[in-house]
């Protein structure tokens, strides 16, 4: 979003809705008006986009959440009003450094539909798959792994996955994020494995990938 954007949405509203579903949800790092909690109707989040700055490096990108058109699917999410011209102007100036210009997410207007029922217009940051930190889908383990080995400026990935997870669990219980729920999953249970071996008739077995699928999957 550009600077003339920027202005020019200020000047139109005396306030604004910025929906979150990554990060935003537990940490917005600006100064807000009210928040509710809700969903935009035709996605899927998925962690297929790379980041290399807050929870990654150009060696070792980290995997944060995105959004994929999916007609059948909601995403739920926080949606934060932002209001006086000030704050939002610091609120979106903000937003587009970190999400944009580092991030390489898009904005997009969608629909947000709040629990009490409610419909608003919210900005939304997605990733389309053309920008250059775009990673992709991959198998869960390979995934949990990357994401483990990977730690940028905010802190480690694995910290950005298993805190997503746990906000929307005690706070969004509408939510039935398998993609989200299984790979916290893998994690865990990963950073517990770790460098663990199998002994079987006095013979060390190393946790093969195999083995490590079938012990998650029981």
């Amino acid at each position: 979003m550009s600077n003339k954007v920027l202005e020019s949405l200020i000047d139109m509203e005396s306030s604004i809705w910025v929906f979150g579903y990554g990060s935003l949800t537990w940490k917005p790092n600006f100064i807000y008006k009210s928040k509710e909690i809700g969903y935009i109707h035709g996605y899927q989040r998925r962690f297929w986009q790379g980041n290399i700055t807050h929870r990654g490096t150009v060696n070792k990108p980290g995997r944060v959440a995105t959004l994929i058109r999916s007609e059948k699917d909601d995403v739920w999410g926080v949606a934060y009003e932002i209001a006086g011209r000030n704050h939002i102007l610091k609120a979106l100036s903000y937003l587009n450094k970190r999400e944009s210009k580092l991030g390489g997410y898009n904005t997009v207007v969608e629909n947000f539909f709040a629990r009490n029922k409610e419909t608003r217009k919210v900005l939304v940051y997605t990733a389309t798959t053309e920008n250059e930190h775009y990673l992709g889908p991959c198998n869960m383990a390979t995934m949990a792994t990357e994401i483990m080995s990977a730690n940028g400026e905010a802190g480690s990935n694995t910290e950005y996955v298993t805190r997503l997870a746990e906000y929307v669990r005690k706070h969004i219980p509408e939510e039935k994020d398998l993609h989200l729920f299984t790979l916290e999953k893998y994690i865990l249970y990963l950073t517990q494995r770790r460098n663990v071996t199998h002994r079987v008739n006095d013979t060390v077995i190393p946790l093969t990938y195999d083995r490590l699928i079938g012990e998650i999957r029981t």
